[in-house]
């Protein structure tokens, strides 16, 4: 499999892009146009330059079915999922961990989430590391400490207030810092990470063009939205299963 990693210059046009989307999103007003108007340069560019983002539809659906947080490596991302297999709701988030409006939905939004909704949810984390050579190792990095059983733990250092350097030395100082075996992590920084790859090629084949982008049981919120969105998205996926069982 031939390893998809955004050009440079794309990197740092993602990075407005997360910029510009969160910013506005977290207003709630007028995100539909920045949307609109962020793909439309971003399909300029992929014109004329290799990148790893599908051309649209014309009309490109609010929904796109249930999504899969499993799919298509269940076992590697199971340790990326929090919450009870028989969730009502399951919200997979597309994160770039340089993103700064990432870092805004993890730390402000979605432990709100798990708080209010209990075991009604679930919320898998994927990878969508767009924003350079950077991004891609702090991934691989937090998918190791999946695999050490720690991402979570992992996953608090990254997106922490202040982000952590993507140098070697630092991930494995931060992967010390919640026990993980420093020789194993580092073998695994330096081995091929089929599930950066996979979660980045899920988030094409769903059309995301920037991060963060979430999905509610296949319903797409884009940008680090308030969580009043959330919630209400969460309560339309609650009651919509509640008429569906009273129904029958």
């Amino acid at each position: 499999m031939n390893t998809v990693r955004a050009p440079a210059p794309v990197a740092a046009f993602s990075l407005l892009i997360c910029l510009l989307a969160g910013l506005v999103g977290g207003f709630g007003v007028g995100y539909g146009i920045a949307q609109r108007e962020a793909n439309a340069t971003l399909e300029r560019i992929a014109s004329t330059r290799e990148i790893a983002s599908p051309q649209p539809d014309a009309d490109e659906p609010e929904t796109l079915g249930n999504v899969s947080p499993t799919a298509p490596l269940q076992d590697a991302v199971s340790y990326a999922r929090r919450g009870p297999a028989n969730a009502k709701v399951e919200i997979v988030v597309f994160s770039d961990p340089r993103c700064p409006y990432c870092r805004q939905l993890a730390r402000e939004v979605e432990p709100k989430l798990l708080e209010k909704y209990g075991d009604q949810i679930a919320i898998t984390y994927r990878h969508f590391a767009i924003l350079g050579e950077d991004s891609r190792r702090l991934a691989v990095a937090l998918d190791c400490a999946g695999q050490a059983g720690k991402f979570w733990d992992y996953h608090a250092l990254i997106y922490s207030e202040t982000p952590p350097e993507a140098g070697r030395e630092s991930l494995i100082a931060l992967a010390k810092q919640i026990g993980l075996d420093e020789a194993r992590f580092g073998a695994c920084l330096d081995a091929p990470n089929r599930q950066v790859d996979v979660d980045f090629e899920v988030a094409r084949a769903l059309r995301v063009r920037g991060t963060p982008a979430s999905f509610v049981n296949g319903v797409r919120l884009n940008g680090a939205l308030p969580l009043d969105y959330f919630t209400a998205a969460v309560d339309e996926q609650l009651r919509l299963l509640a008429e569906d069982q009273g129904g029958r």
